[in-house]
């Protein structure tokens, strides 16, 4: 399934602009090409989460899929990799979208981890339940080859 980002945000923006629960706009960098050398999604919940990962170059969507994380194994989070992300250098702008349902394209929560000013970078995104059981997310950069 590719889904562009434009209708992926058109869907969104309402959930954004009315709050900003889960809504992550990271610092934008200068633009230099960089690889991405891998896009990690941790389940720390108890339920299996639906990750619509959207990967741009310079504006130009180059990969867009959802990826099923199963959930945790007590206190170990499961680990899924997304596979097929492009390896060339580029400048890169990665969005997650965590999805209730992978039918669920607005989702509920968004995050955007921007472009790189180094050779290399990693993503790891993990999902957690908050205190009221809902799961959170949060965006970690690794950079360097």
């Amino acid at each position: 399934m590719s889904l562009s980002r434009r209708e992926i945000l058109q869907l969104s923006g309402a959930i954004c602009s009315t709050s900003l629960a889960g809504c992550i706009d990271l610092s934008w960098s200068d633009e230099q090409e960089a690889r991405l050398t891998k896009v990690e999604l941790q389940n720390h919940t108890e339920y299996e989460q639906s990750v619509l990962v959207i990967v741009e170059d310079e504006g130009e969507q180059v990969y867009g899929d959802f990826t099923a994380v199963p959930p945790a194994d007590g206190d170990s989070p499961s680990v899924r990799e997304v596979e097929d992300i492009p390896d060339e250098p580029g400048v890169y702008d990665v969005y997650f979208n965590l999805a209730q349902r992978p039918e669920d394209i607005e989702g509920e929560f968004w995050a955007r981890a921007d472009n790189t000013d180094i050779t290399c970078r990693e993503y790891r995104l993990n999902i957690k339940p908050d205190d009221n059981g809902e799961p959170q997310f949060g965006i970690y950069r690794s950079d360097g080859c």
